[in-house]
């Protein structure tokens, strides 16, 4: 009577060494696989944002270029207004600075 007892407790034992084996590996496959998804995750975030991080670079450059574009624009018209009022000077200036030198322009 007392083997049968024995028995069954070893096997209730072995049962639950293998349940407890079984647990330790589903966990340690649990675990792998949290990981393995962490590393995706990292990896998924990382493209975003150097995809982001691309395109704000691009927009960035555009907006410059354009700012660029405006304020060469700006100061090429400021450019031509002073031409524009330094030319009629310009001429009497170099008229009366030919005159007492002497030389009469046809």
């Amino acid at each position: 009577m007392v083997t049968p007892s024995i028995d069954k407790i070893r096997e209730v034992e072995r049962e639950c060494k293998d349940k407890v084996s079984q647990a330790r590996l589903q966990a340690e496959r649990m675990l792998e696989d949290a990981l393995q998804r962490k590393r995706e995750l990292i990896t998924l975030a990382r493209k975003r944002t150097e995809r982001e991080m691309e395109e704000l670079l691009a927009r960035t450059e555009e907006d410059a270029r354009s700012e660029c574009e405006k304020i060469s624009e700006r100061e090429r018209r400021e450019i031509e207004k002073l031409k524009e009022k330094v030319r009629p000077r310009y001429q009497k200036a170099l008229h009366r600075i030919l005159q007492e030198i002497g030389i009469e322009l046809k």
